[in-house]
């Protein structure tokens, strides 16, 4: 009894993998961000999502008062390119407008800014 169960072992071993293999994963993209060069393209902002994060302990599905809250938006780019997502800080989504077009900064993948034009 004084041994813990192999599948206990087993459990605690695959959470260790697959937490390092996301540790890894996204410090190789940090790096590839920082890599890569910035660039601005012309934009429009496609559509804009507000909903909670998904650390709920519960099933319950309304929206509670001081919920942490995700803010996402999908830049069309006026190129023709396939469209691009976007997760931004609260201040950042509540200054952009639907519609709006302007020029989109990014890196790599990592959002920089969106410069509407007036």
């Amino acid at each position: 009894m004084s041994k813990p169960p192999l599948i206990f072992i087993i459990v605690l071993a695959i959470i260790a993998v697959l937490a390092s293999r996301q540790f890894i994963k996204q410090r190789r993209e940090a790096a590839v961000n920082d890599a890569s060069p910035t660039r601005a393209l012309q934009a429009e902002v496609k559509t804009k999502r507000e909903f909670p994060s998904l650390n709920r302990r519960s099933r319950q599905r309304e929206v509670i008062a001081g919920e942490e809250m995700r803010y996402e938006v999908l830049f069309h780019p006026l190129n023709g390119d396939s469209d691009i997502k976007v997760q931004l800080k609260e201040g950042e989504y509540h200054q952009l407008d639907k519609g709006a077009r302007g020029e989109l900064k990014m890196q790599g993948t990592r959002f920089i800014s969106f410069t509407p034009v007036q």
